[in-house]
């Protein structure tokens, strides 16, 4: 999160924006930037939104959906998040992102736990941006790549990546936004052609690694994607649509 520069303002009325840098590092082969990482923008803002609004409780992904609308131009992508709807199990969140893209996320409510203390959240101070987990190094090189990503049969949307404390959320898992960056990248390669939609289910916690992915065609413009954990189960379900 800090090598991808996101900044972020909460406000003091259950909204929060954020902002990412564009950079050749983050974008395909439509000169915008990938679906995947526009996910792993819309689960970090909105993650931070839900966090705040549930503290003491914690969160956790449900579900994460991303359509695009043209692809991203100028210097960074705006993400403006609100909330939906509030629940007693979950939390849904309303990501706009201008003209280039919007999504919804859904966060499971986790009660808390004295064993399992949520991490501290600093102070809201309205019209401050704050760089999302503090100061980092700014990519260097491809995303995939900084993450370990790797094919095995790139047609067959096979690809491969591990688990790292570089990759890993405050549960000890595969982050979220990274879990559908690599599912995306599963499916656009399959289909050949950058992704402009993608659905993703969480079904569990990605702890067990090397993950793997399953691309089955459905079409020829949409494919469901499966991420497999080290023991061989779906931990991850998601549809793209190129």
């Amino acid at each position: 999160m800090r090598d991808l520069g996101f900044e972020v303002e909460t406000g003091a009325d259950g909204t929060a924006k954020a902002w990412l840098p564009v950079t050749p590092h983050i974008t395909d082969a439509s000169g915008g930037v990938t679906a995947g990482v526009l996910a792993t923008l819309v689960d970090s803002v909105s993650g931070n939104l839900a966090a705040r609004t549930l503290s003491p409780d914690r969160v956790a992904t449900a579900d994460l959906a991303v359509h695009l609308i043209a692809p991203s131009a100028g210097d960074d992508v705006e993400a403006a998040a609100s909330i939906v709807r509030r629940g007693t199990t979950t939390l849904v969140v309303q990501v706009n992102m201008g003209d280039a893209a919007w999504a919804t996320a859904t966060f499971a409510i986790l009660p808390r736990r004295d064993e399992t203390p949520a991490p501290p959240l600093p102070p809201v101070v309205p019209g401050r941006r704050a760089v999302l987990g503090g100061s980092g190094r700014r990519l260097t090189r491809w995303i995939g790549d900084a993450i370990g990503l790797t094919a095995i049969d790139a047609a067959r949307g096979e690809l491969s990546v591990p688990l790292t404390a570089y990759t890993a959320n405050s549960f000890g898992a595969l982050q979220g936004g990274l879990v559908a960056f690599v599912a995306e990248q599963a499916g656009a390669r399959a289909l050949g052609a950058p992704a402009i939609e993608l659905h993703v289910a969480y079904l569990s916690q990605c702890r067990s690694a090397p993950f793997t992915t399953r691309a089955d065609v459905i079409g020829p413009r949409a494919a469901v994607v499966r991420v497999l954990d080290g023991d061989g189960r779906v931990a991850t379900i998601a549809n793209v649509v190129t």
